[in-house]
């Protein structure tokens, strides 16, 4: 079954998440809602920063269908232009496709998007190798990378306009990406930020 990947604030979900627990222990009347909880979090952390969160939602294809390969995950990347991302640690911001190619992010909540600002796009289909049984049996996305390794490289997509995004409010939820890779040439040799591998945990 192939569901939807949130795009997270590592950092800050850790954190939260046990001060929501924290949170949900001292009310002792139920559980507050999300917006609650987040609202608990920041007052019982004033030195968390409270940034501003905008909707970035719409769809992608690849050869005009939807990425939905069996075995592969699906990944959408943004990276911040000026700090190039280091591919041997997990992306911030990662998002992922529904069957029908339907993508969202989540920074706070679920699909609340992402922090305002101006983002370089990448993007990356791998494999899931399957363990014992046909189970898969780890977290690790592998190449290779059912687009060829074209849309990867945040360098690379950062001299396309259609690959530079300004993320502001109130958002957008009818973003459209539309990758070609069928006819095209593998890039055997991704460049030194692509990701090519997505421990996703």
């Amino acid at each position: 079954m192939y569901l939807p990947v949130w795009c997270r604030n590592i950092r800050l979900a850790e954190r939260l998440a046990c001060l929501f627990a924290i949170a949900f222990v001292s009310q002792g009347c139920g559980p507050p809602t999300a917006e609650q909880a987040l609202e608990q979090a920041f007052k019982a952390n004033p030195s968390a920063q409270r940034v501003e969160v905008v909707k970035f939602e719409g769809t992608v294809a690849v050869d005009g269908l939807p990425p939905n390969k069996p075995g592969t995950k699906f990944f959408i990347i943004l990276n911040d232009p000026k700090n190039p991302q280091d591919p041997k640690t997990q992306p911030k911001l990662i998002g992922g496709c529904d069957n029908e190619g339907n993508f969202f992010f989540s920074t706070n909540g679920a699909r609340d998007g992402v922090q305002t600002g101006s983002y370089v796009v990448t993007f990356v289909q791998l494999h899931h190798p399957q363990g014992l049984f046909n189970r898969h049996g780890s977290s690790v996305f592998n190449q290779p990378d059912e687009l060829k390794n074209l849309y990867s490289d945040p360098e690379k997509n950062a001299a396309n306009p259609e690959f530079n995004v300004e993320i502001k409010s109130p958002g957008r939820t009818d973003w459209h990406f539309d990758l070609a890779v069928a006819g095209k040439d593998a890039k055997i040799t991704p460049g030194p930020h692509a990701i090519t591998k997505l421990d996703y945990r």
